[in-house]
């Protein structure tokens, strides 16, 4: 019995050595295209590579969808092939296709067959935006397209074109504007000799940022300081007149910010004595001398039609040391009183439809004519001292109802959030800067 075994175990080695030898390597030595759809399509030998074929197809119009049928014939090491179709269809350009070569040694290899943009000649390789542009493009060859994204669109938008194109191949075009995000604009590239040319469709994409949000540019001096390049100019409103400035412009780092700072104001001639809280916001403001409705004096709101999911801004918040009120006394003017607690600044964000004919006219209060679609807003309270350092603040945007596109943003500052009422502290201070829309 003993001898028996001895004899065995050579013969055991002997297997497993055997079975150690066998291979690993499981590859593809040839890749057949056999038939094709449409059949009018150009494609090229496809590339075999370790683990990937690449077909090469020249892009056109109406390419795909892109089906053709293949054969293949693998290394002497290949003893199965699993889970390969014949027939690869691809819907976009972006399609990859998976099957397995299984090697003698049992080891797999996956595969990956996919299709490649070929140079037409009058191609857009790609397109270089100046530095700083703070952008990121792409170039879709398949379908003659290129894309600009951007996370704060100022309109208009003008950019040059530096491109990168086919060799020899050549534009007209050495810069495109865009007035809208989402409205395409063609560039026609021909090839060298004039032989090809292709259309080329260029997008901007990206939340569309509102002019002067950073708050850089303000007009007049003395007591017609008003944020805007001019009197008639800019999306930003403030209540500021001649009586009363109660929004100027602050240092802020190496730019400027808007600062806000309720005061006590005596009317002239009337002799009424009110708070009148600083404020800032998207729309304009008309003086009258409406004391029991002074939103009246208020038009909010500037045109916009994109549906943003939250307003940010940086932010600090200085509450005046007594909060107070006007009230009329027993003659009918207005005085000022001291009353308990401490001012609240307030920030708030609404994305409206307007539907009727003539301009916006808005108040802050319900109007025939108009739908309040999202709101958002944040209350700086007095109370909370680390509102007094700059802080990024973000207000989300709640909508309830996302049937109707948006017309108009109103966004909305103030020092005091009930100086509506003639209510707030004098000296508080809300200062803003670097308004995005995101």
């Amino acid at each position: 019995m003993k001898r028996i075994f001895l004899y065995l175990v050579p013969l055991l080695l002997l297997a497993c050595d055997k079975v150690n030898k066998l291979s690993d390597e499981a590859s593809i030595e040839q890749f057949n295209i056999t038939a094709l759809q449409p059949a009018d399509a150009r494609v090229e030998k496809p590339v075999i590579e370790p683990g990937k074929i690449r077909v090469g197809i020249f892009p056109r119009e109406n390419l795909f969808p892109v089906t053709f049928q293949a054969t293949i014939k693998t290394s002497a090491t290949t003893v199965d092939v699993l889970d390969f179709p014949g027939t690869f269809r691809f819907e976009t350009g972006n399609v990859t296709w998976k099957f397995f070569l299984i090697a003698a040694s049992g080891v797999s290899h996956a595969q990956e067959v996919s299709i490649e943009p070929l140079d037409t000649g009058a191609d857009i390789l790609a397109l270089h935006l100046p530095p700083g542009e703070n952008a990121s493009v792409t170039v879709d060859s398949w379908n003659a397209t290129v894309e600009i994204a951007k996370d704060h669109v100022l309109l208009p938008y003008t950019i040059p074109l530096p491109l990168a194109l086919s060799p020899g191949a050549s534009t007209r075009d050495t810069i495109i504007t865009f007035e809208e995000v989402g409205v395409e604009k063609t560039i026609t590239v021909t090839g060298a000799g004039g032989t090809v040319t292709r259309d080329w469709k260029f997008s901007l994409a990206g939340p569309v940022q509102l002019p002067n949000a950073d708050f850089e540019q303000w007009h007049g001096s003395g007591t017609s300081v008003n944020v805007g390049p001019s009197a008639n100019e800019g999306a930003w409103g403030t209540a500021n007149n001649t009586i009363i400035q109660g929004t100027l412009p602050v240092d802020n780092g190496s730019g400027l910010a808007a600062e806000m700072t309720t005061r006590i104001q005596t009317v002239p001639l009337l002799g009424h004595q009110l708070i009148a809280a600083g404020t800032l916001y998207t729309g304009h403001f008309s003086l009258s001398f409406n004391f029991e409705d002074p939103r009246s004096m208020t038009f909010f709101g500037t045109p916009y039609k994109h549906r943003v999911t939250a307003v940010t801004l940086d932010a600090r918040y200085i509450p005046g040391p007594q909060l107070q009120q006007a009230v009329k006394n027993n003659s009918g003017k207005y005085v000022v009183q001291d009353i308990d607690g401490v001012d609240q600044g307030e920030a708030w964000v609404e994305l409206v439809h307007w539907s009727g004919s003539t301009p916006l006219v808005y108040h802050g209060t319900p109007v025939t004519g108009l739908t309040v679609l999202g709101r958002g807003s944040f209350i700086f309270d007095g109370a909370d001292a680390s509102l007094q350092e700059w802080k990024n603040i973000t207000l989300p945007v709640i909508y309830t109802n996302t049937g109707i596109p948006p017309t108009h943003v109103v966004i909305v500052f103030t020092s005091s959030r009930e100086g509506d009422l003639f209510k707030g502290a004098s000296g508080s201070k809300l200062t803003v800067d670097n308004v995005v829309l995101l």
